[in-house]
């Protein structure tokens, strides 16, 4: 498995084997498939079912979809973090992210979507990444401006209600 290595952190790409013991709910055979530790909550904040599907279609998306975000040090779950799709034929790409509770206001989700987006603007393949957030998530919000996103404009889902969109050229600012 692939992952993409920053400071604290390892981003690892989720195969179809480790996607489908989320889906099955296989806490062990999933920390033995990551060589990680599991917190059964984790498996609630994957969009695996998704990325499943997404991988089936075309596996050429996997470096693009959700990766667990491993604590080095202790070989954690702490979060995930994601593009949606590879990047569009206009290099760009939507991000995703969240950590568990127990691992917020660490600067894991930081380290972790600066480390996915250089990744990202490496490839050569992405030049813009965008944010969707629920309006009311202002921690969400702040990370995203404290990492260079500028504000493009607020719009009602019919199914997640207010949302704000933020986007940012890469790489980010520093």
């Amino acid at each position: 498995m692939s992952a993409i290595r920053s400071a604290r952190l390892d981003l690892v790409e989720l195969s179809e084997r480790a996607l489908r013991l989320v889906v099955e709910r296989d806490v062990a055979g999933l920390a033995a498939e990551l060589d990680a530790d599991v917190p059964p909550e984790w498996l609630d904040i994957l969009p695996a079912q998704e990325n499943l599907k997404a991988l089936l279609d075309d596996p050429a998306e996997q470096p693009w979809l959700s990766r667990g975000i491993v604590l080095r040090e202790t070989r954690e779950l702490a979060g995930e973090v994601g593009f949606h799709h590879r990047p569009d034929d206009l290099a760009v790409v939507e991000i995703g992210y969240e950590v568990l509770p127990a691992h917020r206001r660490r600067g894991i989700a930081t380290e972790a979507i600066r480390a996915l987006t250089d990744w990202a603007y490496s490839t050569g393949e992405a030049s813009t990444v965008y944010a969707t957030i629920e309006a009311a998530n202002t921690a969400s919000i702040g990370l995203v401006r404290s990492l260079g996103f500028r504000f493009q404009e607020e719009y009602r889902d019919p199914v997640a209600g207010p949302l704000v969109f933020y986007e940012s050229t890469l790489p980010l600012s520093r």
